[in-house]
Parts: C-alpha cells; sequence; structure tokens
C-alpha cells in the first residue's frame, strides 16, 4: 500500500542522533508514512540502529559510495513513493503534530509546491533559545511575493517543510554541481507556491557538528554557494521586474559585505593572500564594497545578531529541557 508520506532521513555517522529522529516520526499523530534512512556510508552503528526499531515501515539504504548532500537528499526523493515528502536532517526532529498539520495544510491548498511551517531552534539536548515563525504576506503565497518573502528571510529549513513530491520532481530536485541548501524552496516558491502553518512544528539543532560548521571547516566556499543559489534564484524568475532586480541587487550588496569582513578577518591573520581575494570577490558583487557608509551599520548588526544569538543559547544550557519528542504541541 502507498504511503501518505515520505520520510527521507540522509544520515552520516550520526547513530545517536538518528535514533531520536526516528523517533520523533514514529510518535506522529498522522501514522500513514514511509521512513527512508538513506546512509552515506557511515561507519557507526547506523544499521543495527535503524534495524532495531523493528518497524516495517523504515526502509535503510546505504549509498555504494559517500555522495554528500545534496546528491543524498535527491537519493531520497528517488526513493520516495509517497504523494507527500519530507526531508529530515538526521539531527533535527519533529514535534508530535508536523505531519497531520502539514499534510491538512497541503490538501487545502492543492496548487501549492510546499507547506511551510514554524521551528524552534533548539541546543544539542533539544532546549529551545528561539521560535521562527513563518509571517509571508498570505498563507497561500506564489510568484514574486514568494519569491521576495522567502529570499528576504531564508528561513526554509528543510524539517520545515513539507513537499508535494510530484512539484519537486517536475523541478528537477537540488542541483548536484553545488551545494543547493535553499535555491530549489525559493524556486519551487515562486513556480507553484507555498501554504504556511503559522506554528512550531520541528526543532532545529545546534551543535558543533551542523552540516555548515562541517562544510566550513572542510574548506568548502560558503560565498561561492550563495552566489550559485542566488544565480540560480534569479535566473529562474523570468522576466524579471523592478522589485526583484533591486531585491538582486541589495542581496548582492549583502553578500560584498560579509566578503569584506572576510577579508578583514584574513588581514587580522595577515594572511594577504586570502584577504585580496576576498576584497575583489565583494568588488565584483557591488564596486563601492567597504566604502558604502551602510556596510558600518550592516556589520555592527551581524554583530550584535551573533552577541544575542550566543546569548539565547547560553540561557537555554542553564535551564532544564523543555522541548521533549513527546511533547505537547501549541
Amino acid at each position: 500500500m502507498t504511503p501518505l508520506v515520505s520520510i527521507g532521513i540522509p544520515t552520516y555517522n550520526r547513530s545517536a542522533l538518528l535514533r531520536q529522529a526516528i523517533q520523533s516520526v514514529l510518535q506522529q499523530t498522522c501514522q500513514d508514512f514511509e521512513v527512508i534512512v538513506s546512509d552515506d556510508c557511515s561507519t557507526d552503528d547506523t544499521a543495527a540502529v535503524v534495524a532495531g526499531f523493528g518497524d516495517a515501515r523504515l526502509r535503510y539504504q546505504r549509498t555504494p559510495y559517500n555522495l554528500r548532500p545534496p546528491r543524498n537528499w535527491n537519493e531520497c526523493v528517488r526513493l520516495a513513493r509517497g504523494e507527500f515528502f519530507a526531508l529530515l536532517p538526521d539531527d533535527d526532529v519533529y514535534c508530535p503534530t508536523f505531519l497531520e498539520r502539514m499534510t491538512r495544510a497541503l490538501a487545502g491548498e492543492p496548487a501549492a509546491g510546499f507547506a511551510q511551517c514554524g521551528f524552534y531552534a533548539v541546543d544539542e539536548r533539544l532546549r529551545p533559545y528561539k521560535t521562527v515563525l513563518p509571517s509571508p504576506p498570505a498563507p497561500f503565497c506564489q510568484g514574486e511575493e514568494a519569491l521576495i518573502w522567502q529570499m528576504e528571510r531564508l528561513e526554509c529549513i528543510p524539517a520545515a517543510l513539507l513537499f508535494r513530491r510530484a512539484a519537486l520532481l517536475d523541478l528537477g530536485l537540488w542541483r548536484e554541481d553545488y551545494f543547493d541548501d535553499w535555491a530549489l524552496i525559493v524556486r519551487l516558491a515562486y513556480r507553484r507556491g507555498f501554504v504556511s502553518v503559522p506554528a512550531p512544528l520541528a526543532c532545529n539543532r545546534l551543535h558543533g557538528a551542523n552540516l555548515n560548521l562541517q562544510m566550513r571547516s572542510a574548506g568548502d566556499d560558503i560565498i561561492l554557494h550563495s552566489i550559485n543559489q542566488m544565480a540560480d534564484v534569479f535566473g529562474a524568475a523570468l522576466p524579471a521586474t523592478p522589485r526583484l532586480e533591486a531585491l538582486r541587487a541589495r542581496l548582492e550588496r549583502q553578500l560584498s559585505e560579509h566578503c569584506v569582513l572576510l577579508a578583514l578577518g584574513a588581514l587580522r591573520r595577515a594572511d594577504w593572500q586570502k584577504a585580496r581575494f576576498h576584497f575583489a570577490r565583494a568588488r565584483r558583487l557591488y564596486a563601492l564594497a567597504g566604502l558604502d557608509p551602510r556596510f558600518i551599520g550592516l556589520a555592527l548588526r551581524i554583530r550584535r545578531q551573533l552577541r544575542q544569538e550566543r546569548r539565547r543559547l547560553a540561557a537555554a544550557q542553564r535551564l532544564a529541557p523543555a522541548v521533549i519528542l513527546g511533547a505537547a504541541n501549541p
């Protein structure tokens, strides 16, 4: 029997966290699902963890070689059979009514390519330090308005989304020639639209081995990934309108200012080659990079946001756990 929802969990050497992710799915109030665990050549006990649940709805596959994301994400979609598809990172979890409320939202808006809910930002022990709620201009949003709202916030984390699988397949899945973690979602919002569920139904975990941190430590060019994703999004949104052109110019200016920050960091380390590289890239993105008086305001704002995040996380770590897998949902 074909399940209503396929949940893909791409995983690599995180068996302890994977156990919690799977548990959060099995505890859903909607039980019409399958879980696809795509093990990207782990060297730990991932296979034994999956087998230990003894649930026929769990499908385990080991990749023939280390695919890495987003290729392993696409592998999950290709193996899926459900009408709806969710991508759950192995370090995140769902709240108990995620599937029930998200499938209901998509059923009520047949044109939508995906549903997007709010989420808790949590620490390693699932203690929340911030709640993020979607607030688009309308419950269903499509076209220019959807693209602008998504690009200005980029709160489209995988754990807070439920896709119509056919819409994903029609759009061609995530790009594999660079790291695409949001361009596909924004293009889908533009093309098909999305429906918002204004409630936190997932938990996005912050810890020392997050994917973005791993990529940075491995030397991945995060700025280049962002440039590629922006080109992908705006290249698909044609014909361009004055609002979209203004948005792209503003985002490129902000990205160039991040490059200037990287250049200043390289100067502090006396890495002259990296400093020249980052500053040249900043100038290509925005000719007045580093000279625009708005740069100082942005740098101060970024610094203030980072301090606020650290204070929130520190406060959460002083408290007893407030979010657990079986917790009631707001």
